[in-house]
């Protein structure tokens, strides 16, 4: 009787274990866009734009702009993760004194998000300057600004 009533529970563990681990990662990503979006808006920051499912992406700063990017991807198997937002420039020192690393933010369900904001100043007298988003893993990535 023991060996069956320990038979039991451990399958009855493991079975909600298999049952937790199976989630809905486009569900969750659509819950965690609704909650990324509920916060920028909070804090005056208006959406630009969203790149689904990439490796790599691009926005046009503009000077005196707070800009606020999250990546999201499936977490579901812990991948290692390789973030970051650089200036698109063919002076490489330049381009890594303004290259910048987002922090691990928060996860819902299997949709796990790492945060970047930075704030641009002069753009030695141009107008808009490109900022290359890299993501590996694969993610969807959102940007959003402020005046």
């Amino acid at each position: 009787m023991k060996k069956f009533l320990a038979s039991a529970i451990l399958l009855s563990i493991s079975f909600s274990a298999i049952c937790q681990s199976a989630g809905n990662y486009p569900g969750d990503l659509d819950k965690a866009f609704g909650l990324i979006k509920n916060g920028a808006f909070k804090q005056d920051y208006k959406y630009l734009i969203t790149f689904s499912n990439v490796n790599a992406a691009a926005i046009n700063v503009e000077p005196n702009t707070s800009y606020l990017i999250f990546f999201v991807y499936d977490n579901s198997t812990h991948p290692a993760t390789n973030f970051k937002a650089s200036l698109m420039t063919p002076d490489s020192a330049l381009k890594q004194k303004y290259t910048a690393r987002p922090f691990d933010r928060a996860q819902v369900g299997l949709a796990r998000a790492a945060q970047l904001q930075f704030r641009t100043k002069d753009l030695q007298g141009a107008a808009t300057r490109p900022v290359k988003l890299d993501a590996k893993p694969n993610a969807t990535i959102y940007a959003f600004y402020k005046k």
